[in-house]
C-alpha cells in the first residue's frame, strides 16, 4: 500500500461526491478521465456530469504539476509551493452562445470578479456548443477537502439554475 498524495485524496473526495449524486440520480456521469503525463509528471482528473434531463453539462477538473508533488514530498526545499491541486470547472451546452440570463447566473453563482472564459466550439462534424470555464487562482489543499464537496453541490446548483432559464425560455 502506498501513502496517497494530496492529489489522490482530493480526487477521491471529488469522485466519491459526484458518484453519490449519480447514485441518487441527481446527476448523470458521462465521462471520467484520470491522466498522468509522464513527460511532465503532471496529473489531471476530470469527471463530467450533466443534469437529469441532459441540458447542461459540467466538467470538474483537478490538476497538479510536478511542483505540487514536490512540495508534498520535499516540503523543506519548496516552501513557496503548496501540496494539492488546482481546480477548474467547465459548464457546457449545445448552441452558439450563452444568453444574458445564463451569463448572469454564472456571474452571480461564481462571483462577478472571477475570471472565466466564454467560448464557442464549432465543427464540421458536430453541432456547435459553448463553454464557460471557471478557474480558481489558489491551490486546493487537503485541509480543504470539504470545499471540494461543497463545490460539487454548487456546480449542481448552478446547473439547476441554468436549467430553469431553459424552462423560462421555452426551449
Amino acid at each position: 500500500m502506498f501513502d496517497p498524495t494530496a492529489f489522490d485524496n482530493l480526487k477521491t473526495v471529488l469522485e466519491g461526491t459526484v458518484y453519490d449524486r449519480d447514485l441518487d440520480e441527481t446527476v448523470k456521469i458521462s465521462h471520467r478521465s484520470d491522466t498522468i503525463d509522464i513527460a511532465t509528471l503532471c496529473r489531471e482528473f476530470t469527471i463530467t456530469f450533466s443534469s437529469v434531463p441532459h441540458t447542461y453539462e459540467a466538467d470538474m477538473k483537478l490538476y497538479a504539476d510536478l511542483k505540487k508533488l514536490a512540495a508534498e514530498l520535499l516540503p523543506d526545499q519548496l516552501v513557496d509551493q503548496k501540496a494539492g491541486a488546482l481546480v477548474s470547472i467547465i459548464f457546457r451546452k449545445d448552441g452558439e452562445y450563452w444568453t444574458e440570463a445564463e451569463k448572469e447566473i454564472l456571474s452571480t453563482q461564481w462571483g462577478r470578479e472571477r475570471c472565466y472564459e466564454l467560448r464557442t466550439v464549432t465543427s464540421t462534424k458536430n453541432s456547435p456548443y459553448c463553454e464557460a470555464v471557471v478557474k480558481f487562482d489558489r491551490t486546493i489543499t487537503e485541509d480543504m477537502l470539504r470545499d471540494i464537496e461543497d463545490m460539487v453541490y454548487f456546480v449542481i446548483k448552478t446547473i439547476d439554475l441554468l436549467d430553469e432559464t431553459e424552462d423560462d425560455n421555452g426551449e
